[in-house]
């Protein structure tokens, strides 16, 4: 029997792009560059993985201890200055460093000490520093997470449509196997076995393009979960509850609040005004001149011997009394002002967006009927048994399994839609409120 070169092409595809599992070699066997694995995940395994092993996160994590440091760090006192002048050559005695009770020494100890409260007012910036650092944390958090879970969606759509595809190519190779046969004993024209191939081609390619999606998707999702590369994610989901969930239980004044509690971005800018406001308070503290307290004890060379005394020292602030940071500090409480009631605008902006998003996505998908895919299944089967018993013409035939493709693959978009629909309400309130 004659097999054209692209059908063979397509053959070796779908073998190369069979369910991927871990197969146990042989003794005899050559051994593999890797070995692949699957590794079955649900929603909670995926973001406790996530929450664990993502290289950002953890990076993140160790910003926030970091910026722990630095409270402690601002926190400590000024270290004491010891000063010791000790005589070269005593010419009394002869002697070289007479450290001895007829050779000079001068010690001297001094002590800065902060005024206005600076030190204090340093704690309390590096502290609202450190707040930034963990709310920035939770921020990509949120991000991050919103990612994983609709690649988790996605994925899990883009399987069920290899799947579909895979069992309609597997007919059509049969049919074109069944057909080519009778070509060959001159009962059916060239045309007819020529269009099937150019549908099993058309179908080959479609798998192709769906796979390259299907490891884009992958790697993303290892890149978030930090697995390794030979590990194939496969999302242990369930259709059945994912065509429940509904966000029709949340009003959008119950979604906004969810959000003022819960977005850490906003949260953010509302903690950079009490960061600015305290940097200005800090700004005005460094304009008073801190003081330097000494104690002095000197063996020979002042008025009398073995002199002890004590002293101060303090700036005198004539010209620089530190104006323009404390304006810099000023208009940056400002500009922070703005970009909070501008992120307030943006929060209550998405959220509402993301609500009416949601709701027409499940009106829509409510519209269609829940038994749609298995009876245009049926419908497909005895369409491709007519067409076999020649009951239907090849155009016919080739117009079906075109709209069954054409409808499938949007029915699982619809389905991906909805449910990213929904986990965008999850990434604008903060937190998962829709739950699967």
């Amino acid at each position: 029997m004659r097999v054209p070169i692209y059908i063979s092409a397509l053959g070796l595809l779908s073998l190369l792009h069979q369910p991927l599992q871990a197969q146990p070699a042989s003794p005899s066997s050559a051994p593999t560059i890797a070995t692949i694995d699957s590794l079955r995940l649900t929603l909670t395994q995926a973001e406790q993985l996530f929450q664990e092993r993502n290289l950002p996160l953890l990076a993140q994590k160790s910003a926030i201890e970091a910026s722990r440091a630095a409270i402690l760090q601002a926190r400590l006192f000024e270290n004491p200055v010891l000063t010791v002048d000790q005589g070269v050559y005593n010419p009394e005695n002869r002697r070289y460093f007479d450290v001895s009770r007829n050779g000079q020494t001068l010690l001297q100890l001094e002590q800065l000490v902060y005024l206005a409260g600076k030190r204090n007012k340093r704690v309390q910036v590096e502290s609202l520093e450190s707040q930034l650092t963990e709310q920035d944390y939770f921020d990509l958090l949120r991000t991050l997470r919103f990612t994983l879970r609709t690649n988790m969606v996605e994925l899990f759509y883009q399987q069920q449509a290899l799947r579909v595809l895979r069992e309609r190519t597997q007919t059509v190779q049969q049919l074109v196997t069944a057909l080519d046969e009778q070509y060959q004993k001159g009962n059916i024209p060239l045309k007819e076995i020529t269009r099937l191939k150019a549908l099993l081609f058309q179908l080959g390619n479609q798998q192709l393009t769906l796979l390259h999606e299907i490891e884009v998707t992958q790697t993303e999702l290892r890149l978030l979960t930090r697995t390794p590369a030979t590990t194939v994610l496969v999302p242990a989901l369930e259709e059945a509850t994912l065509n429940t969930v509904t966000p029709f239980q949340l009003t959008f004044s119950q979604l906004l609040e969810t959000a003022h509690e819960n977005r850490f971005d906003l949260k953010a800018a509302q903690t950079m005004v009490q960061l600015q406001d305290a940097n200005l308070n800090l700004q005005k503290a460094l304009a008073v001149p801190d003081i330097t307290i000494s104690a002095n004890y000197d063996r020979l060379s002042n008025y009398i011997r073995d002199y002890v005394g004590v002293g101060f020292s303090i700036p005198l602030p004539l010209w620089n009394r530190n104006q323009g940071n404390i304006n810099v500090a000023r208009h940056q409480i400002t500009q922070s002002q703005h970009l909070l009631e501008q992120q307030q605008l943006t929060v209550e902006t998405e959220v509402m967006q993301a609500f009416k998003k949601a709701q027409e996505a499940q009106q829509f998908y409510n519209s269609f009927d829940p038994n749609f895919r298995q009876d245009f299944d049926r419908l497909l089967d005895g369409v491709t048994s007519n067409f076999m018993r020649r009951n239907i013409s090849l155009i016919e035939f080739l117009d079906y399994y075109e709209t069954y493709t054409d409808s499938m693959t949007q029915l699982l978009e619809l389905s991906t839609n909805r449910l990213r629909a929904l986990e965008e309400i999850n990434f604008v309130v903060g937190k998962p409120v829709i739950t699967y």
